[in-house]
C-alpha cells in the first residue's frame, strides 16, 4: 500500500514536472537531446575585431591569457594582434570561435594561431558540460548541428537521449540545481544584509577567487584536471582525429583563406620529453604528421629549453618574466609565417 502511494505520488510529480518546466524555463517539448543555444553575443564580437583591423587572431585557453602578451607581439611582428583567450576552454570552444567570430570578419586575418597542449585538440567533449554550457553559448551561434553531435550525441546511449527528449526533469537537471545552489548560498545575506546582486556575487568572487586557494592545492588541483589529457583513450589519435573538431577546423580556416598554425605550448605537467608516457610520443608524431599532410603549421615548444621552470607559476601557467620570453620566441617562430 505505501508502495503504491509512493509510486502514484512519483508519477503525479513527473507529471506535473513535465507540464511546468517547459514554461518555467522556455523549453521546447519534446526537446532535442543536447544543449540549446543562441546568437545573442557574437555578432559583438566580431564587431570589435573588426573595428580594429585584426591581422593576427590568437586563440586558446587561460594558458594563452598568462603566457602571450598580444600588444607586445603586435609590436614584435609589427601586425595588429588580438587575443581570444577564453579560461578553461578547449577544442569545441575554438571551433566555435573560428568559425563564429574570427572567420566572420570581413576580411578575415590572414593568420590565426591556435595555442594547445598534447591531447586537447582531438578531444570533443572535454569541458563541455555542466558550467561550460553557458560558456559555450557566448560564442555559439542559434544552430550548432555539429557541435551537438560530436561534442554531445555521440557520448550518449539511446536512453539518455529518450529522457532528454521526454522527461523535462532531466533536461533542465543544470539549471534545478543552479537555482539550487543559488537558493543555498544566497538565501541568508538577502535576509541579513543589504548586499544584494551583484554586490554579493562580487563579494562572493572575492572571497572564494583562486588567489586565496593555498598554492599547493591550486596546484594539486589543476595536475589532477589535466590528468583526463593522458588517458589510454584520450592518447588514442587514430580513433580520436576524425570525430574531433580539428578537420573541420583546417577546412573552415582553409575555405576562409586563413593561414592556421597550432602552437604547443610549454608545460611542466612532464619534467622532459622522455618521461611522457610513450603513447604520449607516439600521440605527438601522429599529429605532426597529420597537420603537415594537410598544410597545417605546427610550432612545438613543449620542452624548449629557452622556457625554464622558473618562467611558470605552475605547472600550466607563466608569471611575467615567462610571458615576455615566450612572447618574443613566439614572435620569431611566426615572422616567417607571417610573410608567405
Amino acid at each position: 500500500m505505501r508502495f503504491s502511494r509512493y509510486f502514484f505520488l512519483l508519477l503525479a510529480c513527473l507529471a506535473a514536472s513535465t507540464f511546468l518546466l517547459p514554461r518555467l524555463y522556455h523549453l521546447p517539448f519534446p526537446s532535442q537531446p543536447g544543449p540549446a543555444f543562441d546568437d545573442k553575443t557574437r555578432p559583438s564580437l566580431v564587431k570589435i575585431l573588426q573595428k580594429n583591423d585584426i591581422q593576427l587572431a590568437l586563440i586558446g585557453d587561460s594558458v594563452l591569457q598568462e603566457g602571450v602578451d598580444p600588444q607586445a607581439l603586435s609590436a614584435a611582428l609589427e601586425v595588429p594582434a588580438h587575443s581570444i583567450a577564453v579560461p578553461g576552454s578547449t577544442s569545441p570552444f575554438w571551433y566555435l570561435i573560428l568559425k563564429n567570430i574570427v572567420l566572420q570578419m570581413d576580411p578575415p586575418p590572414p593568420v590565426v594561431v591556435v595555442l594547445f597542449r598534447d591531447t586537447i585538440l582531438t578531444l570533443p567533449n572535454y569541458h563541455v558540460n555542466g558550467g561550460y554550457v553557458n560558456e559555450l553559448d557566448q560564442w555559439a551561434a542559434a544552430h550548432e548541428d555539429l557541435l551537438i553531435q560530436r561534442a554531445y550525441l555521440n557520448f550518449m546511449n539511446p536512453l539518455e537521449k529518450w529522457a532528454l527528449t521526454w522527461l523535462p526533469l532531466y533536461g533542465a537537471r543544470q539549471r534545478l540545481t543552479d537555482a539550487a545552489d543559488f537558493v543555498s548560498r544566497n538565501a541568508l545575506p538577502y535576509l541579513f544584509q543589504t548586499c544584494r546582486g551583484d554586490c554579493l556575487a562580487q563579494a562572493e568572487t572575492d572571497i572564494f577567487h583562486i588567489d586565496n586557494v593555498q598554492p599547493s592545492l591550486q596546484q594539486r588541483a589543476l595536475v589532477e584536471e589535466e590528468q583526463f589529457l593522458y588517458t589510454p583513450a584520450a592518447m588514442d589519435f587514430d580513433y580520436w582525429v576524425d570525430r574531433s573538431f580539428l578537420p573541420e577546423m583546417i577546412r573552415l580556416a582553409r575555405e576562409g583563406g586563413v593561414r592556421l598554425v597550432f602552437v604547443h605550448e610549454r608545460t611542466l605537467l612532464f619534467p622532459s620529453a622522455a618521461a611522457e608516457p610513450e603513447a604520449l610520443r607516439a600521440y605527438k608524431a601522429k599529429l605532426a604528421d597529420y597537420l603537415r599532410a594537410n598544410d597545417v603549421s605546427l610550432l612545438d615548444f613543449s620542452y624548449d629549453p629557452r622556457l625554464p621552470a622558473s618562467g611558470f607559476n605552475d605547472a600550466l601557467h607563466m608569471n611575467a618574466a615567462g610571458k615576455a620570453a615566450f612572447t618574443q620566441l613566439l614572435a620569431e617562430a611566426l615572422r616567417p609565417l607571417l610573410s608567405k
